[in-house]
C-alpha cells in the first residue's frame, strides 16, 4: 500500500518545470544552424557579356519625351511647358494607335516627378511606353 506523507501537497499545483524537453529541442536547432550556415554562404557568380547596343529601329510612331535635371520638359528635343504636355501628346495619340512614348529622365529627379509624368503620358491615351532606364552609348 502506498502511504502519503501530507494530504496537502497533492492538492497545489505544479510549481516546477521540467526545462529537459526545452533544451533537447535547442540543441538540434543548433546542430541544424550549424549544418546549415556554410551552405547558405557560397555563392554562384556569373560573369555576363558585356555588349555594345545597337541603335533601336526606327519607329514612324515613336515620340520622345525627356525631363532634364533641372525638371524640364522636352518632346523630341523640343522645349515644353508642363501644362502643354498632355494636349500635344493627346494629339500625337490621335494620329495612331501604335505611337510608343520613350521615356527619358534624369537620374536626380525624384521617383514622384516621373512618376507623375507616366500618369500625364497614360492620361494622354498613350498605351505604350518605354522607360529608359540607363544611358546606354549607341554605335553604328
Amino acid at each position: 500500500m502506498i502511504s502519503r506523507s501530507n494530504a496537502k501537497d497533492t492538492d497545489e499545483p505544479l510549481a516546477e518545470i521540467n526545462i529537459t524537453p526545452l533544451v533537447d529541442v535547442m540543441l538540434v536547432l543548433v546542430v541544424i544552424l550549424l549544418v546549415m550556415a556554410p551552405m547558405l554562404t557560397k555563392t554562384l557568380n556569373i560573369d555576363l557579356p558585356k555588349i555594345a547596343a545597337s541603335a533601336p529601329e526606327a519607329r514612324d510612331h515613336a515620340v520622345t519625351v525627356s525631363l532634364d535635371a533641372h525638371g524640364k520638359l522636352a518632346i523630341d528635343g523640343r522645349d515644353i511647358a508642363a501644362d502643354q504636355l498632355e494636349p500635344t501628346l493627346r494629339r500625337i495619340a490621335a494620329r495612331s494607335d501604335l505611337t510608343v512614348v520613350n521615356l527619358h529622365s534624369d537620374q536626380s529627379q525624384p521617383f514622384g516627378a516621373v512618376a507623375n509624368l507616366l500618369a500625364e503620358i497614360s492620361h494622354a491615351g498613350i498605351a505604350h511606353i518605354a522607360v529608359a532606364t540607363a544611358n546606354v552609348e549607341y554605335r553604328n
